[in-house]
């Protein structure tokens, strides 16, 4: 079985319309950024983390914690939206974080 980050690595092969449907490649710095969040959430003692690739180029990180599920979406523009959702009462809950100033 391979690790998120090895995962991660093998995105940066993913050529343009990697999924047919005229998917954009992930970014490199969208990748990066996605493996010091990687990196954070494993120390944190989440996981498993299950990742895969946007059509718009970014990278989608998801996860559980008991009852909530979590998805992280990092945007080639470099934005990052985050979700969370109750499967117990239906609550969902997003957010948006800041765009990066530079990439990474």
């Amino acid at each position: 079985m391979t690790t998120t980050i090895e995962q991660l690595e093998a995105m940066r092969e993913l050529p343009e319309n990697w999924d047919g449907c005229g998917g954009a490649a992930p970014r490199p710095d969208i990748i990066n950024l996605a493996m010091a969040y990687v990196g954070m959430m494993e120390a944190l003692g989440a996981g498993p983390l299950h990742v895969s690739p946007t059509r718009i180029g970014g990278v989608l990180m998801e996860w559980e914690g008991g009852v909530i599920g979590h998805e992280v979406e990092f945007d080639p523009d470099g934005s990052i939206h985050s979700l969370r959702f109750n499967r117990e009462t239906n609550e969902i809950e997003t957010s948006e974080g800041a765009m990066l100033s530079r990439p990474i």
